[in-house]
């Protein structure tokens, strides 16, 4: 997954606009996926470096990488 699609995915994701994306933002955005919710939270807490409860860019290009996009 590119720069360009990691910030088309910030865009679509980030819901209030604060330039991080929170896992209830992220959990909203995968209901209905297919993806087993647990699991979800398990990689956001993995991929939360710094423990703040959202992801930055860096953070969400790991998590969806560690999904295989």
């Amino acid at each position: 997954m590119g720069s360009r699609e990691i910030e088309e995915l910030m865009k679509d994701l980030d819901a209030d606009n604060s330039g991080k994306v929170s896992s209830k933002e992220l959990l909203a955005a995968l209901q209905g996926s297919g993806i087993d919710m647990d699991s979800v939270k398990d990689f956001i807490a993995a991929q939360d470096k710094d423990h703040d409860g959202q992801l930055d860019k860096a953070e969400l290009k790991a998590f969806f990488q560690s999904l295989g996009c």
